[in-house]
């Protein structure tokens, strides 16, 4: 676990009062009952687990997305001992832990049953998965279809420990996922309580631009998990486009669109905000530092959340059971 949790802040994280839990449930509220919003660990990665707690609750946020990866906060070779211990501190600043992010591609990597096994044991559901990969100098129909046994690997494991995997839309190069459709092709055979998707607003919008509303559609019942960032096309000096991830409602998302197709299908999953405008990617490897004041950081991700939450109100995007 990056950073030792230390005695004195652990004992200040699990001091909250049920009156500062109370007024956070009522600041929820207050937004009009949307659906809890995360923040995803990796942008914490500049500071302890404590102190990334503190920081997180003081932005607002209801939950978070907590790294269970190498180069996290949570290493997977420890995480029966160190996950349990985060979550605790975590749930009793006050915040949620619905989702976790690993390295997980099928029932093959590396302490997948432990994580899955740890994650049940604390209530978790949800576990997002890695990306898979093209190889360009190879036919891409027969590299979506060897993905197939792979992910259905996880089908009983998954049905074992009661999780659900959701597979990142990432629209990197090279990555399977960002157009959707080719990711939905992969997993449409199966349950979808158990293999699932990431959706990502802005990864999709990258790929996709306006066409993301059909992607979408198709493979709406496998949408269970949210992430959420807004980018925009930009002209590069010499003639060429490249994305180019910005603040939230400042760029191409379609929010509207997305939240409205989303409250249609009742959905009820995680919802997490990731940052990679304002240089606040973060790092996989656990050496970002942050190059800016603390307050800062704060100021620019509130905003984010703020808009967020708005949009979603905007959208009567409130929580649904199935």
């Amino acid at each position: 676990m990056a950073g030792d949790l230390t005695r004195r802040t652990a004992l200040q994280l699990l001091a909250v009062t049920p009156s500062v839990l109370a007024s956070r449930a009522s600041a929820v509220e207050q937004a009009g009952s949307t659906l809890p919003i995360g923040l995803f660990s990796r942008h914490l990665q500049w500071t302890s687990v404590e102190h990334a707690i503190e920081v997180t609750r003081e932005i607002g946020f209801d939950a978070i997305e907590w790294a269970v990866r190498p180069g996290g906060h949570i290493n997977p070779e420890r995480v029966e001992t160190d996950l349990p211990k985060v979550v605790e501190l975590t749930r009793k600043a006050g915040l949620a832990v619905t989702m976790i992010a690993t390295a997980i591609l099928d029932a093959r990597s590396p302490y997948a049953e432990a994580i899955l096994r740890t994650a049940h044991g604390l209530g978790i559901r949800y576990y997002r998965g890695a990306m898979f990969r093209y190889d360009y100098n190879g036919d891409l129909e027969k590299q979506l279809e060897a993905l197939k046994p792979r992910v259905a690997t996880l089908v009983d494991l998954n049905r074992k420990h009661d999780m659900t995997i959701a597979y990142h839309t990432h629209s990197g190069a090279g990555n399977v996922g960002g157009g959707v459709w080719d990711l939905w092709s992969v997993i449409k055979q199966f349950d979808p309580d158990l293999i699932s998707l990431n959706y990502d607003t802005g990864h999709t919008t990258a790929r996709g631009g306006i066409g993301w509303i059909d992607a979408a559609r198709v493979a709406l019942k496998y949408i269970r998990c949210l992430a959420i960032k807004d980018v925009l096309w930009k002209r590069r000096p010499d003639g060429t486009w490249a994305s180019e991830f910005c603040p939230i409602g400042t760029g191409m998302v379609d929010f509207k669109g997305v939240f409205n197709l989303l409250r249609s299908a009742r959905f009820s999953g995680p919802i997490n905000i990731h940052l990679e405008h304002d240089n606040l990617l973060g790092s996989d490897v656990g050496t970002w530092t942050l190059d800016m004041p603390r307050d800062r950081f704060v100021t620019i991700v509130k905003s984010d959340l703020d808009r967020v939450r708005a949009l979603m109100k905007d959208a009567q995007l409130y929580a649904n059971p199935r």
